[in-house]
């Protein structure tokens, strides 16, 4: 959900837990004598009734799926069940509304449906309403309706939120990968425009240096100095092309902006690069290992990690050696290379390179990568 209807629907439940406890309030000033509710209802409403405020309250902070989420959930159930057994009221039955919405929110459809019929069970076992049998029949089933459309919405919501993020994945990783070819395409037209200018004007400034020294030699008059000094600039030419060649060859890979580009509109997560102030100075094939790498680790970050935050370092020794740290704060695990990491360690140990993956259930993954300087592997 977007942050306004996230907004909209916690301020709908903080509502009905608000009226259920003004509800009660209201009794427990002018009516526990008149319903016959001992003196001792209102200390134990109030005691249920903060401990569902309580578990709410935990609730919206807990991540999605995690174990502490449900234990709340239960616990909220049960105390809203609670404070139904001890004032049948139809208001205080809106509680039960509020933890089926979040159990959807949470968890499948089936045991969502599932969990909204163990409710459903245990308030038919008692009245809803301090009335006749019949108001408690339409109470009941008023509850369940009110469960049930709950539970629908909060499936459609979480659904469209789901396909939203997928979405929002796909098109990270697709500015990610586009990132990547615009770079290596740069570099590709690089190369091939060295080559061009090697391969065409170099031979054909060599054959002009060629005729132009053997013209020299033939030569007579005054047509000497001129074919001489026409050699001369034949000459410096071809080295000034050879130079120009060599430096498109070995001109350094614009590697901080395309591993910024990388991490920009990431959906959900928020990537906390920190590069070397030198970083471009890299040859292509290190350069070409980094984005990669960083690459793999934004996208397993956003498909398996479910993470709110990825720490990505790059350092640079004085010989040129590079390193990688990389953790985010996701659900961790044990570490497992798919095909994306196995790419990634092979790519690096081509270069003489090692990595290293570890993951610790709640604490997220680490990744420790690095590449030795140019040159320092034969």
């Amino acid at each position: 959900m977007s942050s306004t209807q996230s907004l909209l629907v916690r301020t709908g439940c903080i509502l009905m837990i608000a009226a259920a406890g003004m509800r009660a309030a209201f009794t427990a000033l002018f009516e526990v004598d008149k319903l016959g509710l001992g003196p001792h209802w209102t200390l134990a409403w109030s005691t249920g009734y903060i401990a569902f405020i309580v578990a709410y309250a935990l609730a919206l902070r807990a991540r999605r799926g995690e174990r502490e989420r449900t234990v709340l959930l239960v616990v909220q159930s049960l105390s809203a069940l609670y404070l139904v057994w001890l004032y049948p009221n139809f208001l205080i039955t809106a509680l039960l509304v509020v933890v089926s919405w979040q159990i959807a929110w949470s968890t499948t459809l089936r045991r969502a449906v599932a969990a909204v019929l163990a409710q459903s069970i245990a308030l038919t076992l008692m009245k809803c309403v301090d009335q006749a049998d019949g108001m408690s029949l339409l109470v009941l089933v008023s509850t369940c309706g009110f469960e049930l459309f709950a539970v629908s919405a909060a499936h459609l919501a979480r659904s469209e939120a789901s396909a939203r993020e997928s979405l929002a994945k796909a098109n990270a990783e697709l500015r990610a990968t586009h990132a990547m070819l615009a770079e290596n395409t740069r570099m590709a037209e690089r190369l091939r425009i060295s080559r061009d200018l090697h391969d065409v004007l170099g031979h054909n400034l060599t054959s002009l240096a060629v005729h132009l020294d053997v013209a020299s030699r033939t030569a007579q008059g005054d047509g000497v100095k001129h074919v001489r000094c026409a050699r001369t600039i034949a000459g410096t030419l071809l080295d000034q092309v050879r130079g120009v060649v060599s430096q498109i060859r070995v001109q350094p890979v614009d590697l901080r902006a395309t591993l910024l580009s990388l991490t920009e509109g990431l959906p959900g997560l928020r990537v906390n690069l920190r590069l070397p102030d030198d970083l471009t100075a890299l040859d292509p094939a290190r350069a070409d290992a980094i984005l990669r790498c960083v690459q793999e680790l934004i996208t397993n970050t956003l498909r398996h990690a479910h993470a709110q935050e990825l720490a990505i370092e790059i350092r640079q020794a004085a010989n040129g050696a590079l390193s990688i740290a990389a953790s985010d704060d996701g659900r961790g695990g044990e570490a497992v290379e798919g095909h994306g990491l196995s790419g990634m360690r092979e790519r690096f140990e081509a270069l003489g390179g090692s990595v290293s993956i570890a993951g610790e259930p709640g604490r997220g993954f680490s990744v420790h990568a690095q590449i030795p300087a140019l040159g320092a592997v034969s």
